[in-house]
Parts: structure tokens; sequence; C-alpha cells
């Protein structure tokens, strides 16, 4: 019994510190970005380099290494949905389908945690666009260099709390992830997850939740006329998608590091 709560103990341990550092990753690289390409493409163009990370880290095998051992930590940041995009082609590969069978893999978990999710997101923004509801206040974003500190605890901590709830529960993690995307774009609604926003900076935006805040908020202004924001946020998924399907097929060329 004490070893398996030492090994619990462990694995929310780990899940924090990688969500954490995961975070910092995505807090230093969206506040580099932003005065070159501009607050509004800071985050996706955050997400793309996120996806080249995941790209370095699952071709040899330590992302599967670190996804092993802290669970949440490694896959609720965005770098993880394109690995998680490289595990669901290699499975589908395995099971004798070939890159075809890989790539209808991918196309089920696609449909499943961002089309889903994303269906729930652009009603929130579409009733946010035309209904006025209560929010919660949202203060201030939290200034550099204390966001990198903000955001590793507020990154570590959603981490925690959906290793928590997955493990409570017994979820599949698809399941997870299609309501953790859809919640963000719904409290959205009620300026919840602004609030992680400003507090967590780009380390809470990079995180599924974060996505589905932005859906929501890119949709709303779609329907105020400017759809480019939503076309770079959903062109932004599919790059992810690509990353993570070049990723697995290096990887099973190098002979499957780390599977």
């Amino acid at each position: 019994m004490a070893e398996k709560t030492q090994s619990k103990a462990s694995l929310y341990g780990l899940c924090f510190l990688v969500g954490g550092v995961y975070g910092v990753i995505g807090q230093v690289l969206g506040t580099m970005l932003e005065p070159v390409v501009g607050a509004q493409f800071a985050a996706p163009c955050t997400l793309l380099c996120l996806g080249v990370l995941a790209v370095l880290l699952y071709v040899p095998g330590v992302h599967q290494r670190i996804a092993a051992v802290s669970g949440f930590g490694s896959i609720l940041p965005f770098n993880g949905f394109a690995c998680g995009i490289a595990d669901a082609f290699q499975a589908g590969y395995a099971n004798g389908g070939g890159v075809s069978g890989g790539m209808r893999s991918v196309g089920k978990l696609f449909f499943h945690v961002i089309i889903l999710s994303s269906v729930v997101n652009m009603l929130a923004g579409a009733l946010a666009a035309n209904v006025t509801l209560p929010k919660v206040a949202v203060p201030q974003a939290v200034p550099m260099p204390m966001a990198i500190v903000a955001g590793f605890v507020v990154a570590g901590l959603v981490c925690i709390a959906f290793q928590a709830v997955t493990d409570a529960g017994h979820f599949q993690i698809p399941n997870v992830l299609l309501v953790g995307q859809s919640l963000g774009g719904v409290l959205a609604l009620f300026g919840i997850t602004d609030v992680l926003a400003a507090l967590g900076g780009y380390s809470f935006k990079i995180l599924v939740m974060g996505a589905g805040q932005a859906v929501m908020a890119t949709t709303a202004l779609a329907c105020g006329g400017n759809a480019l924001m939503l076309l770079v946020t959903w062109g932004t998924f599919i790059a992810l998608a690509i990353f993570g399907i070049v990723a697995a097929l290096l990887n099973l060329r190098l002979g499957g590091e780390g599977r």
C-alpha cells in the first residue's frame, strides 16, 4: 500500500513539474514572439513552436518516456496534443492499417477532441456575441518576470486537476480532453478561463482549456465580422496534427524509439 501511495505521489509531483515546465516554455516563447508578430498572433505562433518541440521530443522517444511518468503534465499542453496525434497514428499503423490506418486513427482523434469540442466552443462564442452574461472580475495580467512563476504554478495545478479527475473517474483520456477543451470555451462565457489566462498568461493559453477559450473568443469575433483569427486558430490545430503525423513517421523510420 505504501508503495502504491508513493507511486501516485510521484505521478502527481511529476505531473505538476512537467506541466509547469512546459507552461514556462510557452510563457517565454509567447513573450518573445509578442513584439515580433503582435499580441493577436503570439499565441498561435507559440503553439506552432510547441509543435516543433513535440517533433523534437517524440522522434527520439524522449516525450514517451516523460509522458509515462508525468501523465497530464505531458498531455494537457498542446505539444502533448501533437504527440497524442503521433501515438494515434502509430496505433493505427501497428494494427495492420499502415499509413492509411494511421491516418484513420488520427482522423478519429482529431474529430473527437478538436471538432466536437469546437462545436461546443463555437456555440459558446456565438452566444457571447449576442448575449451579455454575468462575468467574474478579471485581474490584471501578471507582469514579467513574475509571469514565469505564475505560469508555472497555474499550468502545473491545471494539469494536476485533470489528472485527479481522470484517476477518480477512470475516464478515457480523449474524453477528458474533449470535456476540457469544451469547458475552456464554456467557462469563458462567465470569465473564469479569462481569470486563468490573466494569471497564467501563455502558460495557460498553451493548454487544452486555453485552446477552447481561443475558439470561443475568435468565434465571437467572427460573429462581429472578423473571421481571420478563427481561421488562424483552426489552421493552428491542423498544423499541430501534421506535426504529430510527421513525428510518428520519423519515429517509425528510426525504429520506434521510446515505444
